[in-house]
């Protein structure tokens, strides 16, 4: 799949020092008394990568929220989007590893990023962040505006199939770009993709009608699903959605052995500080564990998913292979 413009994502899929030797409750208190982290007087600072309203940004809130109220430390939401979420992660990897300026990690910066930006080959995209847990996994959709000509996938793809590069995919993350192409290159058709600051941006666009369809995580779109202001025509997964039941998957529709999984969790830069680490690592289990959090998350087309330690890494490599097999087979080039 073409695209229009340079885009950039930057990875951040990490080794998390282990939690197991890390002293402390769940506040990070040392034994001697006063929390040694979080302190009261500084703030920590949690960069979004990605727009307000963004699937991210919505999961980052809700999140951060709940350990906000729960802990009563000063977590500060900053967006700073731009390049598939490359000023965000860039603005955590260049920081001091002490816990004060943390991120979302998800499958956009932390599986396809490093096979799409050359900007971020600096980087070692297991090394050089450091992962502290996974919160959700969430199905990735292809969408088209519900008033155009593309009723479905099949629509979608013989249409593009009768002029290269005539249909347009918007995507506003690395996961949408990756899985655009790989779902093109499944359909054997030529697709020319135009991307975004950011998904919302994307939606609004196809909303107009000036682009023809857009991959997406689910939960971007799902409002709008629901509205019948967009159709959801293909799940780039091996199973159906629970959400989304009717809608069929690529396999379903002749497209192969497709199967791409999106998620979203929290990182710091490389080397964290232990007792950040394990605060985090601790807040992030007492959260998911509550009703309140599940319900949201799922309300919003998430699956709340948690995993930390040894099962989160082997997770965070499991998918930095996966998605790089995809972008290869796909035939994208960083840029």
């Amino acid at each position: 799949m073409k695209t229009t413009t340079r885009s950039a994502v930057i990875a951040a899929a990490l080794c998390l020092p282990a939690l197991a030797g890390a002293a402390g409750p769940s506040s990070g208190a040392p034994s001697s008394g006063a929390p040694s982290y979080p302190q009261a007087d500084k703030p920590i600072h949690f960069v979004v990568g990605f727009p307000a309203g963004s699937t991210i940004d919505n999961v980052s809130r809700v999140v951060v929220d709940d350990i906000r109220a729960r802990t009563g430390a000063q977590i500060i939401v900053e967006n700073k989007p731009g390049a598939l979420g490359v000023l965000g992660v860039d603005t955590v990897a260049r920081a001091a590893p002490d816990g004060y300026t943390m991120m979302p990690s998800s499958s956009a910066t932390s599986s396809s990023g490093p096979y799409l930006s050359k900007a971020f080959q600096r980087y070692d995209a297991i090394k050089d962040f450091t992962q502290v847990g996974r919160v959700v996994r969430f199905d990735v959709v292809i969408v088209t505006r519900a008033a155009g000509k593309h009723g479905d996938a099949r629509q979608l793809v013989a249409a593009a199939k009768e002029k290269p590069n005539a249909v347009t995919s918007g995507y506003g993350s690395g996961t949408g770009q990756v899985v655009a192409a790989a779902f093109s290159r499944a359909a054997g058709a030529e697709v020319l993709g135009v991307p975004y600051k950011g998904q919302p941006a994307a939606v609004t666009d196809l909303l107009g009608g000036r682009i023809d369809f857009v991959a997406a995580d689910l939960g971007a779109v799902l409002p709008q699903i629901r509205a019948q202001n967009l159709n959801a025509v293909a799940l780039v997964s091996s199973k159906r959605s629970t959400i989304l039941p009717a809608v069929p998957t690529a396999q379903e529709l002749g497209m192969g052995s497709l199967d791409l999984t999106g998620w979203i969790g929290v990182a710091g830069p490389a080397g964290l500080a232990p007792e950040a680490a394990t605060w985090w690592s601790e807040q992030l289990t007492a959260t998911m564990r509550e009703s309140a959090v599940q319900d949201r998350l799922r309300a919003m087309g998430m699956e709340p998913d948690l995993a930390v330690g040894e099962p989160l890494q082997q997770f965070v490599q499991a998918q930095y292979d996966a998605w790089g097999q995809q972008i290869r087979q796909a035939g994208i080039q960083p840029e």
